[in-house]
């Protein structure tokens, strides 16, 4: 059994979508005192505890009793949750302090348990809609059913006003069958990735496309009044744009990584230092803007689902200066080079495809631990393998993307 996630958009009636945005303010503000309360801790005391009933039972904040207690059970769930993980040492990756929440630029969300929604029930499938605690169903557009338990149902609001459910259901995910094909990913700028079988994304640019509009449209926001009525109706406008550009991304790396899926049954990758790559003020907006880490998360749990195998080998492995024929190492290699001769052996390498090679090959040995001479013999079993040939409309999806070099 495995969770997945589906994301409904819902459309609430006027009345309805005020008592969500009440309920969304009410989540922000239970977290912000139980931030407030946090950061007012002293160990001479006395420290007053907080959670969401204390702060439903004052007299000064009566109109909580009419907003959905799950939610705010749930946030409060999510704060000592936040709490645990800051002060857990054994995290590799440290989280900082908690942080206050603000109307308008943090995320507005709260999460329902899928006991107190009555488990499926809660959603008509056939008639679309969806009840919730306190509200009248709500109109919900299903365009992927879902079949399994409910789990939960978290609901959430865009910058740009569009409201969505994302369902959170414990259902039984068929592995997917084994193609006897692998494959090593080099992701780079000029092309997105490089894959070590010849394939080639072209780097869209999704935001370079759309940066000029978006700089006409920042331009005017900010000679707007801010809290008037014209300054509300053009940061819609900014955050249709920025919309536009992720619902883009997201659909490119949602088609391209279900087809690397269906095709590869290992797939390796390297596991770069995105944050820190960021830092270089002259490279930090192009690589945003190919989003590598969103690519490669999406990766990671559709073949956890599926069966299939993922795998990041170490940064420091010099891919793309290492001849994947003879083994030789390049002293060193800047980024200007796209192609070089290997002095060892003479062979001519393109530098992403061959860092593509290098990282399948790596990641083959951190696998199943083969020599030179055995990697060799395992790779040559894929020539006699039949081709597994991409589906139709992926294809047509990612046509204007792809570009091939080689033999899959």
């Amino acid at each position: 059994m495995t969770n997945r996630s589906y994301k409904y958009r819902i459309y609430p009636t006027k009345s309805q979508a005020n008592y969500l945005n009440q309920n969304f303010g009410a989540v922000r503000f239970v977290w912000n005192h139980m931030v407030s309360n946090f950061n007012s801790w002293s160990s001479e005391g006395p420290n007053r505890p907080m959670s969401e009933k204390i702060l439903k039972d004052d007299p000064e904040n009566p109109w909580l009793k009419d907003m959905i207690s799950y939610g705010l059970q749930q946030k409060r769930m999510d704060f000592q949750e936040t709490i645990k993980q800051y002060f857990n040492k054994s995290r590799k990756v440290k989280i900082g302090r908690p942080g206050f929440k603000k109307r308008g630029v943090s995320n507005d969300s709260f999460r329902i348990p899928g006991q107190a929604l009555g488990f499926n029930k809660c959603i008509d499938l056939h008639s679309g809609f969806i009840k919730m605690p306190k509200m009248t169903p709500i109109k919900i557009v299903i365009d992927r059913p879902f079949a399994g338990q409910l789990k939960s149902v978290t609901v959430s609001k865009n910058k740009v006003g569009q409201y969505f459910v994302s369902v959170l259901v414990e259902e039984e995910v068929v592995l997917k069958k084994d193609t006897g094909h692998m494959i090593g990913i080099d992701f780079g700028l000029k092309d997105l990735l490089v894959a070590s079988s010849g394939l080639k994304i072209s780097n869209p640019r999704w935001f370079r496309k759309s940066q000029a509009e978006l700089k006409k449209a920042q331009k005017h926001l900010s000679r707007k009044t801010k809290g008037s009525k014209r300054y509300e109706k053009q940061r819609l406008k900014v955050a249709r744009i920025h919309l536009k550009i992720k619902n883009q991304r997201n659909y490119v790396y949602q088609v391209l990584s279900t087809w690397l899926v269906d095709n590869y049954d290992i797939i390796c990758l390297e596991d770069l230092n995105v944050k820190g790559m960021v830092k270089n003020r002259r490279l930090a907006k192009s690589i945003s803007d190919a989003a590598w880490s969103s690519f490669a998360s999406m990766l990671a749990y559709k073949c956890t689902w599926y069966g299939k195998t993922f795998h990041r080998i170490n940064r420091f492995y010099p891919s793309s200066k290492t001849c994947s024929c003879c083994g030789h190492k390049m002293d060193s290699m800047t980024l200007d080079v796209r192609e070089w001769t290997c002095p060892s052996c003479g062979t001519s390498h393109d530098r992403d495809l061959n860092a593509a090679i290098n990282i399948l090959n790596k990641g083959l040995d951190d696998l199943y631990g083969l020599n030179s001479k055995e990697l060799l013999e395992y790779r040559r079993g894929e020539e006699v393998r039949p081709i597994v040939l991409p589906k139709a409309s992926s294809v047509n999806r990612l046509a204007s993307f792809i570009t091939f070099d080689g033999t899959a």
